[in-house]
Formats: structure tokens, C-alpha cells, sequence
């Protein structure tokens, strides 16, 4: 017996049950730091999970909304002395919510419809986001600041505070090219951030690497399967499997913490598909974050006089194990001070698309970045994650301070660049 609606892509029952509710995980929770609410930490959403599945209570809206409230920043699994799979759990219990009523209601079938039709279609994405860095530039952002009619302006204020000045966008190259490094470009990384993009390849090229962008590559489905669409996350996995596999690289990299979470886990993703199931491990072996790959590679030396903050994006730190790498690149720079703040492995509050669909919980942690900014002052932010990038732009305007926030290639390029013209 069991409770679940979408049985086949229902959580496992030996995931559910490794969970000994020993309370390691709670002070780790962001939710559970701002609620105190026991059904807001990661052990509590999983008793909900076991009592859905053993039907000792019904998929209600209570219980979904308990399981949306998850940023999924994984932080509890870093801490988690029986190697629960939060991630995953979490991802197949909001599977159960597109056919658990009201699955049908206007926001989720509009968040879908975007994710699907927007997030994982190229074009349409790249048509749809290029009056946003018009509109970026322009001098009617300005006006619209010094007007303060964005305060008025609700989930529309709030993306124009996250939105930074993007470059020009960085796209897969539209030729068959060679290499031992693949550069995974991302949806709204390679549209909006593209010069994160272009500040890895050049960082990399002094290193001694040359990196190519495969074509045909494209989301990564980590959004989707957040949200619990995995069919759709699924579908991009393939699609991003057949165009590394069509390259010679011995190494797909990537610069966004989310995108290399999604990407390492293709294998549980697809392991149950017997065409790709193989290949998708094959795949995912091969995927190294831009850090990880850089430490321990030599470096042309370095220079950025600032006081720095590294703030760790969560699927980088807690679901790929990688926070000490980056300080290590920070730590051999000259002249940068690197500054510690409290909670730097807090979640920021952006989560994907969570900054939008949960603006109150959001805003506490995003909150609690500003608070640690204004005491602190650091000249620069640096972070590993394009939405975290985002949520800091908003919050070093509400610590009202002067400070940029920077990738951490576009640091590491900025350093070896001064470094270059310095007498």
C-alpha cells in the first residue's frame, strides 16, 4: 500500500527509512533557523514523507506546503551521520504534488508551463531575455530607481534589484569542436551571465587549457527537478548527455553550483531509463566544478587589492563537498583580504526560482547576508552560483553599502588581469 500518486517516481523507502530523526540536521536548516517549526526541518518533512507513504495521512495542501517551504540547499545532508538523500527525497516528493490535488492550480501549472516552455527551450529563452539586458542597461532602469515606484512593484521589484549589468550572452559554439575540457554554458547563465563564462575560458586558457563549448548542450534540469517535474528534468539530461558525448572531452566543466549538483547525479536521475542509465554515470564521472578543477594547476600569479567575502553556494558546498577549493584560489591572490561572516554557508534565500515563489522566507535569509555585509564592508562578494549572484545584488542594496559582487572566475580574471598590468 501507499499513499503516493505518482508511485513510480515516489520516494524510496529504504531513503525514507535511513533517517534515525537523531536532530543533527535541524540547526542546520534554514527554514527550521527562522520557523523553530518542527514540520520546517528536513527530519520533519521526512516523517510527513513516511506517514504520506504508509497512509496514515493524506497528500494534503498543509503537507505540500510544508515540502515547498525547502529551499533543497542540502545542507542537511553535509551533516547527516546516516547518508539520508534528502535531495533526491525532496525532488520525489514534490513529483507527487503534479498529480496530488490541487495540482492543477494556476501557479504551479503557470511555473510549469515556464520551466518547460521557456527555462528548457534555448531559443525561446534567448528571445525572451533580451529586453531584460536592454533593459538593464537603460535609462529607464534609472528612472525607475530614482522614481521608488519599484518598491510598489512586488515580484517585479525584486528581480530588478537582483539583476545585475549582464554582458552579452555566451552561447555554444555553432561549430564540431576539439578539446580535453567542455564548458557546460546553462540556460540563464550563459544569457546572463555570459561574461562568467568568458572569465572562466580566459582563466582556463592561462592555466594551460584550451575549453570549448559543445553545441547542443542546454539546461540542465536542476529547476525542473526541484520543482518536481521529472520528466522534464529527464528530457534535458539526455539532450545534455548526446551533446557532451558528441565532443572528445575527457572533462565537462562547470561554473554554477546548481548545474554541477544536477549534472554529477544524472546517473540516479536516469537510472532507471535502460538507454541512458550507463551513459548518464559515463557522464556525470566526467563533470568537475570550475574550482575543483583549477586547485592544484598552476596559476599566473595574482593581484586584486580589496577586502573579499566568500559566501558558499549551497549546491557547491553542501551537495558537491566543495568550500575549501575556492578559498584556496581566493587565499593566493595578492593583496586580497580574505574576510570570514557568520552564516557564509547559509543559504542566501534564492534557491532557483525560490526568491519568487516564497519572497517571505527569502527575504528573512537574504536578510541576514545584508545584516553580515553591513557590519563587515567587504569591497567584494564572491559567490559560485548565478541566482546567488543575483540575491547578493539585492542584498548589498539593502546593507546599503558599495560593494560588488563578483564569480569567482570573474574574480580570478580581474586579479591575473591586474596582476598582468601591474609595473
Amino acid at each position: 500500500m501507499t499513499g503516493w500518486p505518482l508511485a513510480e517516481d515516489a520516494p524510496n523507502t529504504a531513503d525514507l527509512a535511513k533517517c534515525v530523526h537523531c536532530g543533527l540536521c535541524v540547526n542546520s536548516c534554514p527554514t527550521y533557523a527562522i520557523t523553530g517549526l518542527e514540520v520546517e526541518s528536513p527530519r520533519g518533512r521526512i516523517h510527513l514523507a513516511r506517514a504520506v507513504a504508509e497512509e496514515r495521512i493524506p497528500l494534503t495542501e498543509t503537507v505540500q506546503e510544508h515540502w515547498e517551504l525547502c529551499l533543497q540547499c542540502r545542507a542537511c545532508e553535509a551533516v547527516c551521520p546516516s547518508g539520508v538523500p534528502y535531495g533526491q527525497i525532496m525532488e520525489k516528493a514534490r513529483a507527487q504534488l503534479q498529480a496530488a490535488p490541487p495540482s492543477k492550480s494556476w501557479g504551479r501549472t503557470f511555473r510549469r508551463l515556464v520551466l518547460r516552455q521557456v527555462i528548457g527551450r534555448t531559443r525561446v529563452l534567448a528571445t525572451l531575455l533580451a529586453p531584460v539586458r536592454f533593459f538593464a542597461r537603460s535609462p529607464l532602469r534609472k528612472l525607475l530607481r530614482a522614481s521608488g515606484l519599484l518598491r510598489f512593484m512586488g515580484p517585479i521589484g525584486l528581480l530588478e534589484a537582483q539583476l545585475g549589468r549582464p554582458g552579452r550572452p555566451f552561447r555554444p559554439n555553432n561549430k564540431h569542436e576539439e578539446g580535453d575540457v567542455a564548458l557546460f554554458t546553462g540556460c540563464v547563465m550563459g544569457e546572463l551571465f555570459g561574461d562568467v563564462h568568458r572569465s572562466t575560458v580566459r582563466v582556463l586558457e592561462r592555466s594551460g587549457t584550451h575549453v570549448f563549448a559543445p553545441r547542443n548542450q542546454t539546461c540542465c534540469g536542476a529547476l525542473s527537478a526541484h520543482d518536481g517535474d521529472l520528466e522534464e528534468a529527464r528530457r534535458l539530461a539526455r539532450l545534455n548527455i548526446s551533446a557532451f558525448e558528441a565532443s572528445s572531452a575527457k572533462t565537462i566543466l562547470v561554473n554554477a553550483a546548481g548545474c554541477g549538483a544536477a549534472m554529477k547525479e544524472y546517473g540516479d536521475l536516469l537510472e532507471g531509463d535502460s538507454k541512458f542509465a550507463e551513459r548518464a554515470q559515463a557522464i556525470a564521472a566526467k563533470v568537475l566544478d570550475f574550482s575543483e578543477y583549477l586547485v592544484g594547476r598552476t596559476l599566473p600569479v595574482g593581484r586584486l587589492p580589496a577586502k573579499v567575502t566568500y559566501q558558499d553556494a549551497c549546491h557547491l558546498a553542501h551537495a558537491q563537498g566543495i568550500s575549501t577549493e575556492p578559498r584556496t584560489l581566493l587565499g593566493a591572490i595578492e593583496d586580497c583580504e580574505l574576510v570570514e561572516t557568520d552564516g557564509a554557508d547559509l543559504c542566501c534565500g534564492a534557491a532557483g526560482i525560490y526568491s519568487l515563489l516564497q519572497p517571505a522566507m527569502s527575504a528573512e535569509l537574504r536578510q541576514r547576508k545584508a545584516l553580515e555585509f553591513a557590519k563587515h564592508k567587504p569591497d567584494l562578494i564572491v559567490t559560485a552560483n548565478p541566482g546567488c549572484q543575483m540575491q547578493y545584488e539585492a542584498a548589498i542594496r539593502e546593507a546599503g553599502i558599495e560593494a560588488r559582487v563578483l564569480h569567482l572566475a570573474e574574480f580570478l580574471d580581474e586579479a591575473q588581469a591586474t596582476s598582468t598590468r601591474s609595473p
